[in-house]
């Protein structure tokens, strides 16, 4: 070849190499100019305040799942989304669904993750038992699925977080046998033990969410420890966890589920009580050994349970290595089977060899006292690692110990903004992390007053070491009611309010109000509360009125109408904040704000000829018809709020201009009296909007 040649073929080749780079420059190009990241959004699931979307990552090029909320989502409900989306980027562990990105589109959280091409559990063991599916058709297989799940936990654990929601259809199985542990929105950091940058997602029951179970419940009933259920007071901790685990391995062992019932409360009192068939009376060929582990692991009584989630898998472990375990209580005779099936052949032999010589015979008993030796070595060796967890148990307390007057802050915080569960578990975990914290105890003390549980508040305010009227008042009602299970009647109840009132705790009266408001009683109970509770709480104003004193207080549940109109002296009714109203009518009370009407369905609204004076207390919005008559209400600002609003009445009140009413396209009726508004400022108002004239 010649020179020219060569030297042609050279700089061909450089040419090429230049175009491969050219090649790989439309990449970089692409990435720069995305400004959507995620496209080709398809529908996948939803659930709770939730929905689950798969869509293409154009940055990676990879298919995920983008978990985003629902519109309807409020403010606390996207910062348990947010936590859920925080913790589960701290949990890295191979079977724990792993999280990419975390963002915002306007105010609406999302965040990415893996997405799972698969089915959950509860799908395959569905699948499996109606014969639709040979997946898992194998004990040992779904043995080995357990323990992967138990790997999860025993790590989240570890990190001080406990799940709290553990049941088949929150196990993923890829379609290449990955095992991923899913949603941890119900997560709870432990304080004492979780490393600092969990601290941020400690939190508890934020109020107004409903997760699982509307307002009831936090957790899945068929899988929930009895402690979940509220049926009993119990904490929550890593025993929780355990009994749910207990439930997957019944699910796992009988592929039904342990608890059952006709009705929810029904599946709640089984939990609490235990009832439920033993998994061999399910499947007669559940290994009698792995029934006695399922049945421990759900002991009603947390104490009962596992300690640790490495005993239970410990126990399944030697299971299938052909061990006893621990759960079943084995006797002699089953530990000698059992070593039999373990060493088969040698077992044939050394009958053999028995036979032709006693002396043989005397060297298999001793290989059986090694194996006892063996397994107290073992358990000398697990009780090792068990006072060495307790060590570092014990140091993370110590090292966390400067964590507790930063969680008494935040109880302080979630009591004044009436997140009283919220409050009480801050308190909990500060007193825990430094037991010397009295403020702690004093708020601890309060809140379990305001929650009637006076044994506890006792205790509490006794280690406060602070003997002030509220220990005199714990004392006092803890001798009415000991047992902090039951709740006060309705006659101590104001009597504790009216106490607490004539003793100036006006944080504590004003808690027991909103506790009471919030909390779920039947209807007519509410009623006579509401009845008893206004007199007391207006006792000034009712003792300087000179008219009528009696209560004018009605109901109507068909047209779900409060009446409470014509009380003159009446300028606090605090307690009738979230009553199931359609229609209330303050007219002619006393009251000086809308804070009494905060978490009514309101439709209508009647504070005619009352003290109120500005609208910025008013949230219900969802208001058609309101009537501001006879007030000293000027601004009406607050009105663009209220986008259904059809009917207004602002007769005889401060109002002069149309100002906001001329922008409220949806009203149809406006009253005023004559000479309020002039006929220009009429004419600035919607067409459509009827005009009347009050004659009263």
């Amino acid at each position: 070849m010649s020179q020219g040649n060569e030297y042609f073929d050279e700089k061909l080749a450089d040419f090429f190499d230049e175009l491969d780079d050219l090649d790989n420059l439309p990449i970089l190009d692409t990435i720069a100019s995305i400004t959507e990241r995620y496209c080709d959004f398809k529908y996948l699931d939803e659930g709770g305040i939730k929905i689950i979307h798969s869509c293409r990552d154009l940055k990676t090029g990879r298919e995920i799942a983008m978990a985003s909320l629902k519109e309807s989502a409020k403010d606390p409900e996207k910062e348990l989304f947010l936590k859920e989306a925080r913790l589960t980027a701290a949990l890295q562990h191979p079977n724990i669904i792993p999280l990419h990105d975390l963002g915002l589109k306007g105010e609406q959280p999302w965040f990415t993750m893996k997405l799972v091409s698969g089915a959950s559990l509860e799908q395959v063991l569905k699948n499996l038992k109606n014969g639709k599916s040979q997946q898992l058709d194998n004990l040992s297989e779904r043995l080995d699925l357990f323990l992967k799940v138990c790997d999860a936990i025993a790590y989240a654990h570890s990190r001080g977080v406990l799940h709290l929601d553990i049941k088949p259809d929150n196990i993923q199985i890829s379609d290449y046998g990955d095992v991923l542990v899913c949603d941890w929105g119900l997560a709870k950091v432990m304080a004492s033990v979780c490393d600092e940058e969990l601290l941020e997602c400690y939190t508890f029951n934020p109020k107004d969410i409903d997760l699982t179970i509307d307002g009831l419940v936090k957790g899945t009933p068929g899988y929930m420890a009895p402690e979940q259920t509220r049926l009993i007071k119990a904490k929550k901790g890593i025993h929780t966890d355990i009994f749910s685990l207990g439930c997957v391995l019944y699910k796992i062992l009988t592929l039904e589920k342990p608890f059952k019932g006709a009705d929810l409360m029904s599946v709640m009192n089984n939990t609490v009580n235990g009832k439920f068939p033993k998994p061999s009376e399910i499947n007669p060929n559940v290994p009698l050994s792995l029934e006695a582990v399922c049945l421990k692991a759900l002991s009603t009584d947390p104490q009962d349970r596992y300690a640790k989630v490495i005993d239970l898998q410990k126990e399944i472990s030697d299971y299938r290595q052909g061990f006893a375990t621990n759960a079943e209580n084995a006797t002699l005779l089953t530990l000698t089977r059992l070593w039999y099936k373990r060493h088969r052949t040698l077992s044939i032999a050394s009958i053999i060899i028995t036979i032709i010589s006693l002396c043989t015979a005397f060297f298999a008993f001793n290989n059986l006292k090694l194996e006892k030796l063996n397994a107290q070595q073992t358990s000398v060796r697990l009780k090792l690692e068990a006072d060495k967890l307790q060590l570092e148990n014990e140091f993370h307390k110590k090292f966390n110990k400067g964590a507790a007057p930063r969680f008494l802050r935040r109880a302080q915080i979630a009591f004044d903004t009436y997140n009283f569960d919220d409050a009480v578990n801050f308190c909990d975990s500060a007193v825990e992390l430094d037991p010397s914290l009295s403020d702690a105890w004093a708020l601890k003390g309060l809140l379990h007053i305001i929650h009637e549980e006076f044994g506890a508040a006792v205790y509490a305010l006794n280690k406060s070491q602070q003997k002030n009227t509220l220990n005199q008042l714990a004392n006092d009602f803890f001798q009415i009611k000991k047992d902090d299970q039951q709740a006060l009647s309705l006659e101590h109840f104001v009597d504790l309010f009216h106490r607490s009132t004539n003793s100036g705790l006006m944080n504590l009266s004003g808690a027991l109000i909103h506790n009471k408001a919030y909390s779920k009683v039947p209807l007519k109970e509410r009623i006579e509360f509401c009845k008893a509770i206004i007199p007391v709480h207006n006792e000034k104003s009712l003792r300087r009125h000179r008219g009528n004193k009696n209560l004018n207080f009605s109901y109507d549940p068909k047209l779900k109408k409060l009446d409470l109109s014509n009380n003159p002296w009446v300028q606090a009714a605090l307690i009738v904040q979230n009553f199931p109203a359609h229609v209330a009518d303050f007219s002619h009370t006393g009251i000086k704000n809308f804070i009494c009407f905060r978490h009514q369905p309101l439709r209508s609204l009647n504070v005619s000829g009352t003290q109120i004076i500005e609208l910025r207390t008013l949230e219900n919005k969802d208001l058609i018809s309101l009537n501001l008559s006879y007030t000293s209400i000027g601004n009406l600002t607050k009105l663009r709020e209220l986008p259904l609003l059809k009917k207004l009445n602002i007769s005889h009140s401060a109002v002069r201009n149309t100002g906001i009413l001329k922008e409220l396209q949806e009203l149809e009726s406006l009253t005023i009296h004559p000479g309020q508004l002039t006929a220009q400022d009429l004419k600035k108002l919607n067409p459509a909007t009827k005009v009347i004239y009050s004659t009263k």
